[in-house]
């Protein structure tokens, strides 16, 4: 085949230029899946004033996959609020063993801003870094009571405490107690059958 000689004028293709965005869990699936987690604790523990709203955010989230509820209808994005709450305390719970647990993290895996994601946490009345904590402490407080007894620094750790000073003084605070003498207030009574962070945490509907 000859060889084209000759000067080959360039052109400048004027192409749409698409802004890189991060792989996010923003909507979708995993918003489902949260809230029916949700309904099925709430189903469980018989919280029965909070299964109807919980039936309805489900219902809508599912018309929303289905492209049945536009998703920037009134209607569709309280639900999706819903669901992303939902599915932050489940991220929380999920990773609440790292002491770098933080609102950037859980935002990015999201898919939504930090001022979104505080946002989302100020209509419960608990912040971000309060449910942590709170979770944290539930943790620990069903752990101290588990036998064989654990060291109390292998429990900080294991909820998350960046420290076993840390640990001591915010649960000091909570419970009035060091963990040592809670560990043996409460060394007769059995550990609660329930999973102490992910079960029992019924999402309240108040994302607004």
């Amino acid at each position: 085949m000859p060889r084209t000689c000759g000067r080959i004028k360039s052109r400048h293709l004027s192409l749409p230029v698409r802004a890189h965005r991060r792989p996010a869990i923003a909507a979708g699936a995993p918003l489902l899946e949260a809230c029916l987690a949700d309904f099925k604790e709430a189903t469980e523990a018989g919280d029965t004033a909070s299964i109807p709203a919980l039936v309805k955010i489900v219902a809508d989230l599912a018309l929303i996959e289905r492209g049945a509820i536009r998703p920037g209808s009134r209607r569709a994005q309280q639900a999706l609020r819903v669901g992303r709450l939902s599915l932050a305390r489940r991220l929380i719970t999920r990773h609440l063993a790292k002491p770098a647990l933080s609102p950037g993290m859980v935002a990015e895996m999201l898919g939504v801003s930090v001022r979104y994601l505080h946002v989302l946490f100020e209509a419960t009345g608990a912040s971000f870094s309060q449910t942590v904590t709170a979770q944290r402490l539930n943790e620990s407080r069903w752990r101290l009571c588990e036998k064989p007894a654990r060291p109390i620094a292998d429990i900080a750790f294991t909820c998350g405490f960046g420290s076993l000073a840390t640990f001591y003084r915010i649960f000091s605070a909570s419970e009035g107690l060091t963990p040592g003498e809670f560990r043996m207030k409460n060394s007769a009574e059995a550990p609660a059958a329930a999973s102490p962070s992910g079960a029992g945490v019924v999402i309240h509907l108040t994302a607004k």
